[in-house]
């Protein structure tokens, strides 16, 4: 049995995968890749400490919970375990431009909604087992993280699939985003 905390590290590792090889990129990345160094755009809101752990608890997270924080560029991440069904998941608020975080290659795009009037890009990330729910929030994105397991032994208590995965992102930023403020 694979226990949530596991699949917790899991969320945590396909974000930093992703974090990790965004902010490692170089100068052949894309055709629109410049040279120059932008300023790290700031951000405040950690949701470790600014996400509300009374919601958290209401769609099914147990709030035990890992911080990380990373600079160039800024991120603010918190990883819980969801119980029923079980999966990682990771909050992040990072300072990186919207259509910059879903113009990644590495994200297949599911979908584009509004949550509570705010631009939402639903994505699979193809090298990894996690959908992302990103987040317009100026200055820069709130993403929500939720690992599948496609080799569970237990489909029925764990989030399986990569459909099962942007539904349920999809269903939690929904139920918390008139939790989140009005910037990062």
């Amino acid at each position: 049995m694979t226990h949530p905390r596991t699949l917790a590290v899991f969320g945590a590792l396909g974000l930093l995968t992703v974090t990790t090889l965004t902010a490692c990129g170089s100068d052949t990345d894309s055709p629109t890749t410049t040279t120059t160094s932008a300023a790290p755009i700031p951000i405040t809101y950690h949701p470790c400490d600014d996400l509300s752990f009374d919601a958290l608890a209401q769609v099914g997270f147990d709030l035990e919970h890992d911080r990380t924080d990373r600079q160039n560029p800024i991120s603010h991440e918190c990883t819980f375990a969801h119980i029923d069904p079980g999966y990682g998941a990771t909050f992040a608020a990072m300072g990186r431009a919207f259509e910059d975080v879903v113009a990644d290659e590495r994200l297949e795009e599911k979908k584009r909604i509004q949550i509570n009037g705010r631009d939402v890009s639903i994505a699979d990330f193809t090298v990894g087992s996690n959908c992302f729910a990103t987040m317009d929030i100026e200055p820069g994105v709130f993403q929500f993280s939720v690992t599948y397991s496609p080799t569970s032994g237990y489909p029925d208590r764990y989030v399986a699939t990569i459909e099962q995965a942007c539904s349920e992102a999809e269903r939690i930023l929904t139920a918390l985003a008139p939790h989140l403020p009005d910037r990062l």
